[in-house]
């Protein structure tokens, strides 16, 4: 098996593993760089506007395009539609699947969620797509669309269906399994910057059992990166507004499932007070002695304050925990915010060379 995070694009692929661990994502994402690495403006078809369509109609020599497409959801007659010409009728695709057979176009068609596909006629629709880039009567993809298609296997989907063996022959079918807690926090930070609840990762970091789970229950929801992505901007946000605690303990547990999420809200539930802070700050050995909750509150509590007071009356607890627990002292590195953490790095050299390697990516400009 290969990470989410470590796959290449290519043609005729198709990607298997549980759901929410940003197969979609990494698709797109590596469809804007090939874009990019080729000189073409991307475009992606699902949200482009109408005005942004014409110009690839236009100039297809200039653009890039990404179509999503959720294949149980698309049948053989829907691709097309007729038009009345001279003595007989015609078929001309939607605009959007039409953008996609232009012959200087370069992009990537994405069928997503193929093994959900039920019915006979749609696996003979996408195993010509697949095969022979072709589709209703004789119109096929530009030869520069890359076809690739995702899928769930048995134990993470009750509705799944193994794809034919022809079209599995020819595919080139990768397993794919999730990102580390590290990269989904990278990937958190780069595109929700500081509004998402870093408890969350903070959490994760000492329990990463609890990244995915193959569901145990029907009626229960699971924790997957794409639920703890959604969990960790609603609870930003309910801090924001204030919400009951009883109601943000509802939206943990509807998230994650009663296990993992009655775990996570225990830990939210907990609370340290700053005269608990500044009690350890004068005698950091203490520090050891609490429960793992608690020392993830308090390191969380730490990332928080203020960097004069990192640098002052919380140095000797900051450098107690780099000392006794490395693991801890990087989350507390992590949970800062970028700016902060850059300052803080560059007035403690020499307690940052200490674990050095663990913290490079952390600290880069």
């Amino acid at each position: 098996m290969v990470r989410v995070t470590e796959l290449k694009l290519l043609d005729r692929m198709l990607l298997l593993g549980p759901p929410g661990i940003g197969k979609t994502e990494i698709i797109l994402s590596l469809a804007r760089r090939e874009a990019e690495r080729l000189g073409r403006v991307f475009l992606d078809l699902s949200s482009a506007s109408e005005n942004d369509i014409e110009k690839a109609i236009g100039e297809p020599e200039r653009y890039y395009v990404f179509l999503r497409v959720v294949a149980p959801t698309i049948f053989p007659d829907e691709l097309t539609y007729p038009i009345k010409r001279d003595g007989f009728v015609d078929l001309l695709p939607f605009k959007k699947l039409f953008v996609l057979t232009l012959q200087e176009i370069r992009g990537v068609l994405f069928l997503d969620e193929i093994t959900n596909v039920q019915t006979e006629p749609q696996i003979a629709m996408l195993f010509s797509l697949i095969q022979e880039k072709e589709f209703s009567w004789g119109l096929r993809l530009a030869p520069g669309i890359k076809v690739v298609a995702a899928g769930n296997t048995p134990e993470w989907s009750e509705i799944v269906r193994s794809l034919p063996k022809p079209l599995r022959a020819r595919l080139t079918i990768i397993n794919v399994d999730p990102p580390t807690v590290e990269e989904w926090a990278e990937y958190m930070d780069k595109h929700y910057e500081g509004r998402w609840e870093k408890l969350v990762y903070a959490f994760l970091k000492m329990n990463p059992e609890d990244f995915i789970r193959t569901p145990t229950d029907d009626w229960e929801n699971f924790p997957c990166p794409r639920n703890w992505t959604s969990l960790a901007l609603l609870l930003y946000e309910l801090r924001e507004t204030g919400a009951d605690p009883e109601f943000v303990e509802e939206v943990v547990i509807g998230r994650l499932g009663k296990e993992v999420g009655v775990k996570f809200s225990s830990m939210l539930r907990e609370h340290v007070t700053p005269e608990e802070v500044e009690a350890l700050a004068r005698t950091p050995e203490r520090f050891f002695a609490l429960s793992t909750a608690k020392k993830i509150l308090i390191v969380y509590a730490l990332s928080a304050a203020p960097i004069e007071a990192l640098l002052t009356r919380y140095d000797s607890l900051i450098k107690t925990i780099a000392q006794r627990d490395m693991e801890l002292f990087v989350l507390f590195i992590r949970l800062m915010a970028k700016k902060k953490r850059i300052e803080y790095a560059s007035k403690r050299q020499e307690l940052i060379a200490s674990v050095a390697d663990a913290l490079k990516h952390l600290l880069a400009p």
